[in-house]
Protein backbone atom coordinates (compact mmCIF):
# COMPACT_ATOMS: atom_id res chain seq x y z
CA UNK A 1 0.00 0.00 0.00
CA UNK A 2 1.41 3.13 -0.79
CA UNK A 3 0.24 6.31 1.45
CA UNK A 4 1.20 9.77 0.39
CA UNK A 5 0.85 11.69 3.95
CA UNK A 6 0.91 15.73 3.90
CA UNK A 7 1.98 17.57 6.74
CA UNK A 8 2.99 21.57 7.50
CA UNK A 9 3.89 21.04 11.09
CA UNK A 10 0.37 22.46 12.51
CA UNK A 11 -1.45 20.81 15.02
CA UNK A 12 -4.03 19.34 12.71
CA UNK A 13 -1.01 17.80 10.33
CA UNK A 14 -0.21 16.76 13.39
CA UNK A 15 -3.15 14.67 14.33
CA UNK A 16 -3.55 13.33 11.22
CA UNK A 17 -0.45 11.53 11.84
CA UNK A 18 -2.26 9.87 15.29
CA UNK A 19 -5.26 9.25 13.58
CA UNK A 20 -3.42 6.62 11.31
CA UNK A 21 -3.24 3.62 14.38
CA UNK A 22 -6.96 4.12 13.98
CA UNK A 23 -7.06 3.88 10.30
CA UNK A 24 -6.86 -0.14 10.03
CA UNK A 25 -3.45 0.68 7.88
CA UNK A 26 -1.22 -2.61 7.49
CA UNK A 27 1.84 -3.37 9.02
CA UNK A 28 3.98 -2.71 6.13
CA UNK A 29 3.38 -0.18 3.61
CA UNK A 30 5.38 2.29 1.83
CA UNK A 31 5.18 5.91 2.80
CA UNK A 32 6.07 9.51 1.24
CA UNK A 33 5.68 12.37 3.91
CA UNK A 34 5.31 15.49 2.03
CA UNK A 35 5.86 19.12 3.19
CA UNK A 36 5.24 22.18 0.89
CA UNK A 37 6.30 25.69 0.86
CA UNK A 38 3.70 27.82 -0.59
CA UNK A 39 6.38 30.61 -2.43
CA UNK A 40 7.90 30.65 -5.63
CA UNK A 41 11.53 29.29 -6.21
CA UNK A 42 13.41 30.73 -8.89
CA UNK A 43 15.65 29.29 -10.89
CA UNK A 44 19.18 29.16 -9.51
CA UNK A 45 22.01 31.93 -9.70
CA UNK A 46 24.76 31.00 -11.55
CA UNK A 47 27.00 33.88 -10.90
CA UNK A 48 30.38 31.65 -12.07
CA UNK A 49 29.72 31.35 -16.04
CA UNK A 50 31.65 34.63 -17.04
CA UNK A 51 34.41 35.83 -14.81
CA UNK A 52 35.10 38.07 -17.57
CA UNK A 53 31.91 39.74 -17.20
CA UNK A 54 30.10 39.12 -13.64
CA UNK A 55 26.35 38.50 -14.06
CA UNK A 56 24.52 41.59 -12.16
CA UNK A 57 21.55 39.72 -9.70
CA UNK A 58 19.33 42.43 -8.12
CA UNK A 59 19.05 42.34 -4.34
CA UNK A 60 15.90 41.63 -5.03
CA UNK A 61 16.13 38.71 -7.20
CA UNK A 62 18.83 37.22 -4.01
CA UNK A 63 16.24 38.05 -1.19
CA UNK A 64 13.93 35.75 -3.30
CA UNK A 65 15.84 32.99 -3.45
CA UNK A 66 16.94 33.03 -0.03
CA UNK A 67 13.49 33.51 1.65
CA UNK A 68 12.59 30.74 -0.75
CA UNK A 69 15.02 28.32 -0.07
CA UNK A 70 15.03 29.20 3.62
CA UNK A 71 10.96 27.91 3.41
CA UNK A 72 11.86 25.03 1.70
CA UNK A 73 14.70 24.33 4.29
CA UNK A 74 12.08 24.71 6.83
CA UNK A 75 10.06 22.08 5.28
CA UNK A 76 12.38 19.53 4.69
CA UNK A 77 12.93 19.84 8.45
CA UNK A 78 8.81 19.22 9.32
CA UNK A 79 8.68 16.38 6.72
CA UNK A 80 11.52 14.84 8.38
CA UNK A 81 9.87 14.89 11.71
CA UNK A 82 6.63 14.16 10.64
CA UNK A 83 8.36 10.79 9.66
CA UNK A 84 10.01 10.01 12.57
CA UNK A 85 6.92 10.40 14.05
CA UNK A 86 4.92 7.65 12.15
CA UNK A 87 8.07 5.38 12.17
CA UNK A 88 7.37 5.17 15.83
CA UNK A 89 3.61 3.72 15.44
CA UNK A 90 4.43 1.65 12.29
CA UNK A 91 8.41 0.72 12.54
CA UNK A 92 7.76 -1.58 9.51
CA UNK A 93 6.33 0.46 7.28
CA UNK A 94 9.70 2.05 4.69
CA UNK A 95 9.29 5.93 5.03
CA UNK A 96 10.67 8.88 3.42
CA UNK A 97 10.21 12.28 3.12
CA UNK A 98 10.19 15.18 0.76
CA UNK A 99 9.67 18.79 0.51
CA UNK A 100 8.68 21.05 -2.46
CA UNK A 101 8.06 24.69 -3.46
CA UNK A 102 5.17 24.42 -5.07
CA UNK A 103 1.30 25.15 -4.50
CA UNK A 104 0.13 22.68 -1.87
CA UNK A 105 -2.79 20.85 -3.52
CA UNK A 106 -1.70 20.49 -7.20
CA UNK A 107 1.42 19.21 -5.96
CA UNK A 108 -0.32 16.55 -3.46
CA UNK A 109 -2.81 15.72 -6.30
CA UNK A 110 0.45 15.59 -8.98
CA UNK A 111 2.80 13.66 -6.85
CA UNK A 112 -0.21 11.56 -5.77
CA UNK A 113 -0.92 10.33 -9.53
CA UNK A 114 2.67 10.05 -10.57
CA UNK A 115 3.55 7.75 -7.59
CA UNK A 116 0.40 6.16 -8.39
CA UNK A 117 -0.86 6.55 -4.27
CA UNK A 118 -3.77 4.47 -2.98
CA UNK A 119 -4.24 7.01 0.03
CA UNK A 120 -3.59 10.73 0.58
CA UNK A 121 -3.75 11.74 3.98
CA UNK A 122 -4.33 15.23 5.09
CA UNK A 123 -5.15 17.06 8.46
CA UNK A 124 -8.31 18.91 8.74
CA UNK A 125 -7.07 22.55 8.69
CA UNK A 126 -3.86 23.78 9.06
CA UNK A 127 -2.19 27.36 9.70
CA UNK A 128 -0.08 29.98 7.98
CA UNK A 129 3.81 28.62 8.46
CA UNK A 130 7.14 28.77 6.67
CA UNK A 131 5.53 31.85 5.05
CA UNK A 132 2.93 30.95 2.83
CA UNK A 133 -0.16 28.65 3.01
CA UNK A 134 0.36 25.28 3.31
CA UNK A 135 -2.13 21.97 4.47
CA UNK A 136 -5.32 24.55 4.39
CA UNK A 137 -8.33 23.91 5.12
CA UNK A 138 -9.23 24.80 1.40
CA UNK A 139 -6.40 22.64 0.22
CA UNK A 140 -8.03 19.29 2.11
CA UNK A 141 -11.32 20.39 0.88
CA UNK A 142 -9.68 20.54 -3.14
CA UNK A 143 -7.60 17.81 -2.66
CA UNK A 144 -10.37 15.21 -1.58
CA UNK A 145 -12.42 16.60 -4.46
CA UNK A 146 -10.21 16.38 -7.18
CA UNK A 147 -7.20 13.18 -6.35
CA UNK A 148 -8.04 10.18 -8.36
CA UNK A 149 -6.90 7.91 -5.05
CA UNK A 150 -8.88 7.42 -1.02
CA UNK A 151 -8.13 10.43 0.82
CA UNK A 152 -8.59 10.43 4.31
CA UNK A 153 -8.68 13.94 6.40
CA UNK A 154 -8.21 13.23 10.10
CA UNK A 155 -9.71 15.69 12.63
CA UNK A 156 -7.91 15.47 16.04
CA UNK A 157 -10.05 13.96 19.00
CA UNK A 158 -9.20 12.16 22.25
CA UNK A 159 -10.43 8.67 22.18
CA UNK A 160 -10.22 5.86 24.84
CA UNK A 161 -7.85 3.60 24.10
CA UNK A 162 -10.18 0.54 25.39
CA UNK A 163 -13.49 1.56 23.71
CA UNK A 164 -13.75 0.05 20.37
CA UNK A 165 -13.42 1.72 16.82
CA UNK A 166 -16.50 2.50 15.53
CA UNK A 167 -17.02 3.01 11.72
CA UNK A 168 -19.78 4.64 9.79
CA UNK A 169 -20.62 3.86 5.84
CA UNK A 170 -23.22 5.64 4.28
CA UNK A 171 -24.21 3.21 1.52
CA UNK A 172 -26.55 4.04 -1.51
CA UNK A 173 -25.38 1.24 -4.23
CA UNK A 174 -23.66 3.30 -6.00
CA UNK A 175 -20.39 2.07 -7.59
CA UNK A 176 -18.32 4.74 -4.81
CA UNK A 177 -20.28 3.86 -1.72
CA UNK A 178 -19.67 0.26 -2.89
CA UNK A 179 -15.84 0.92 -3.32
CA UNK A 180 -15.93 2.75 0.11
CA UNK A 181 -17.12 -0.71 1.91
CA UNK A 182 -14.44 -2.84 -0.49
CA UNK A 183 -11.87 -0.56 1.12
CA UNK A 184 -12.93 -0.92 4.64
CA UNK A 185 -13.23 -4.37 4.18
CA UNK A 186 -9.14 -4.47 3.02
CA UNK A 187 -7.90 -3.23 5.81
CA UNK A 188 -7.04 -4.41 9.19
CA UNK A 189 -8.63 -3.84 12.02
CA UNK A 190 -9.03 -5.02 15.64
CA UNK A 191 -10.36 -7.47 17.28
CA UNK A 192 -14.27 -5.37 18.61
CA UNK A 193 -14.08 -2.83 15.89
CA UNK A 194 -17.48 -2.11 15.28
CA UNK A 195 -19.25 -0.99 11.80
CA UNK A 196 -22.44 0.82 10.57
CA UNK A 197 -23.71 0.34 7.53
CA UNK A 198 -26.58 3.67 7.38
CA UNK A 199 -28.30 4.53 3.88
CA UNK A 200 -30.90 7.70 4.52
CA UNK A 201 -33.17 8.36 1.99
CA UNK A 202 -33.75 12.25 0.99
CA UNK A 203 -37.10 13.03 2.10
CA UNK A 204 -36.72 16.33 1.00
CA UNK A 205 -36.24 15.83 -2.02
CA UNK A 206 -38.66 13.22 -2.40
CA UNK A 207 -41.02 15.66 -1.56
CA UNK A 208 -39.73 18.16 -4.45
CA UNK A 209 -40.37 15.28 -7.30
CA UNK A 210 -43.86 14.64 -5.86
CA UNK A 211 -44.64 18.03 -5.93
CA UNK A 212 -43.06 18.37 -9.17
CA UNK A 213 -44.75 15.21 -10.39
CA UNK A 214 -48.07 16.81 -8.88
CA UNK A 215 -47.63 20.05 -10.72
CA UNK A 216 -47.36 18.38 -14.13
CA UNK A 217 -50.11 16.14 -13.66
CA UNK A 218 -52.31 19.63 -13.19
CA UNK A 219 -51.08 21.05 -15.68
CA UNK A 220 -51.76 18.42 -18.21
CA UNK A 221 -55.44 17.91 -16.77
CA UNK A 222 -55.66 21.79 -17.50
CA UNK A 223 -54.95 21.68 -21.09
CA UNK A 224 -57.81 18.91 -21.43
Amino acid sequence: MKILVANDGSECADAALDDLKSAGLPKTAEVLVMSLADVFLPPPINEELDNTFPMYVPAGVRRAHERAQCEVKKAKSIAKRAGETIKKSFPEWHIRHEALADSPTWALIRKADEWNADLIVVGAHGHAVLGGRLILGSVSQRVLYEASCSVRVARGHRRDANSPLRLIIGVDNSEYSNAAIDAVCRREWPVGTQVRLVAVVDTVMADHAGLISAVGNEMDRSRR
